[in-house]
């Protein structure tokens, strides 16, 4: 009885794998166009370095370039822009198989129960349209997830090779998207509780011959100088929480972790709770943005349902909240939430900067109670295994039928 079970679940871990091949072929674009768009126009790119020139990414990409010059590989062998895109399909499936890994040397639970978490995100829309249509922030996430695992190897036994691949394929991560600097703080903080002053200066050392392609970047290309970040400190804390609180939701919603969140809330001290509530007032009457680009997925079910901002301030709040409580029960928790809201600080917000990226860094960083519960029981990963389906069944609709793209146009 209990193999034909696994052999159930075994079909649940396979099924992502073969919709991602199926919307591979059918070049599948959840992203409602944005990934393909993006891939089209800085295709002359990859073109451009298989040639051996350097000139169109300071024209057509405010990206780090690594990204560009891997897919320049296979298009200098074969020049054909669709070897590149088979090259990258099978490249992206390392998302999956080193947050095994990484899940593999942190949580103590069944081989079974990791596989079926770990495929899930080849469900995620965002992650999906990255796939099929190379995108940067895929790339940087891959390199991320490699650094990682690197990193708990370090944590399990003092190796200066797996410290020295940690900050290699961080570096990687960085050079493909340059916002993901801001993890050298979490990584480099943590060494140098680990291994004090001495050891410390050895990594800072090898740190600062990877940055030296950077100090390039920064006085002879005109890349960094396109980063644009937003000023308005009310856009960024309300569509930010906003989006953290969809993804979160994922993780809370077993009993196991709903009751400690609903238990924290009941404890809590009422007076922080209505600071909270004031704060967030005098934020949202600060709060003005007028376009329907970006915003998240409440930002834009809110304008599509009711044509106003309620589901996104609510779903903000709920976003305060949550954090609020959630730093309460465990405060190491935060450490991701913060990082990944630092790599999403520009003009106009998007999902994409947070899907899948917060959700594997609460997977991975830290072990965590809400990871804890939710791998504790298989049921609990079956419900939140069909709710990821569900984001996925109702960004499938979204992209048929445009309704998110039909805001905008």
């Amino acid at each position: 009885m209990q193999s034909l079970y696994d052999k159930k679940l075994y079909i649940l871990i396979l099924l992502p794998a073969v919709l991602l091949l199926i919307g591979f072929f059918f070049n599948e674009d959840l992203s409602t166009g944005g990934s393909k768009l993006d891939f089209i126009r800085t295709a002359p790119i990859i073109m451009d370095f298989a040639n051996f020139g350097y000139d169109k990414i300071n024209h057509l990409s405010r990206h780090a370039p690594l990204h560009y010059i891997l897919l320049s590989i296979p298009y200098f062998f074969f020049n054909d822009i669709y070897i590149v895109k088979i090259f990258y399909f099978i490249f992206s499936l390392l998302l999956p198989f080193f947050l095994y890994l990484n899940l593999k040397k942190i949580y103590n639970f069944d081989k079974i129960n990791l596989l079926l978490l770990s495929s899930s995100f080849l469900l995620f829309p965002y992650f999906r349209s990255s796939a099929i249509w190379p995108n940067a922030h895929l790339t940087a996430l891959i390199f991320l997830l490699i650094a990682n695992y690197f990193y708990i190897l370090t944590t399990h036994k003092k190796n200066f090779l797996h410290i020295f691949l940690n900050i290699l394929f961080l570096s990687c991560a960085t050079y493909s998207m340059q916002s993901y600097i801001v993890f050298f703080a979490f990584y480099l903080f943590n060494y140098f509780k680990l291994y004090g002053k001495y050891y410390f200066s050895k990594i800072l050392l090898i740190c600062f011959l990877f940055s030296i392609p950077g100090f390039f970047l920064i006085f002879y290309s005109e890349i960094i100088s396109k980063l644009e970040f937003t000023a308005d400190i009310y856009y960024t804390l309300v569509t930010n929480t906003s989006i953290t609180f969809f993804f979160i939701c994922f993780l809370i919603l077993n009993s196991k972790s709903f009751k400690i969140i609903k238990e924290t809330f009941v404890k809590s001290n009422k007076i922080e709770i209505i600071s909270i509530v004031l704060i967030f007032c005098f934020i949202v009457s600060n709060f003005s943005y007028d376009l329907l680009l970006g915003g998240g997925f409440f930002y834009k079910l809110s304008h599509l349902l009711l044509k106003n901002n309620i589901i996104f301030y609510l779903t903000s709040f709920l976003g305060f909240i949550l954090i609020y409580l959630i730093f309460k029960k465990d405060k190491k928790i935060l450490i991701p939430i913060i990082l990944v809201n630092l790599t999403a600080i520009n003009y106009s917000i998007s999902q994409k900067y947070f899907e899948p990226l917060l959700l594997i860094l609460i997977f991975i960083l830290f072990k965590n109670f809400l990871v804890s519960n939710l791998l504790s029981k298989t049921k609990y990963l079956l419900f939140y295994y069909f709710a990821v389906f569900a984001y996925f069944i109702i960004a499938t609709v979204n992209n048929n039928y445009n309704f998110s793209k039909n805001l905008i146009f």
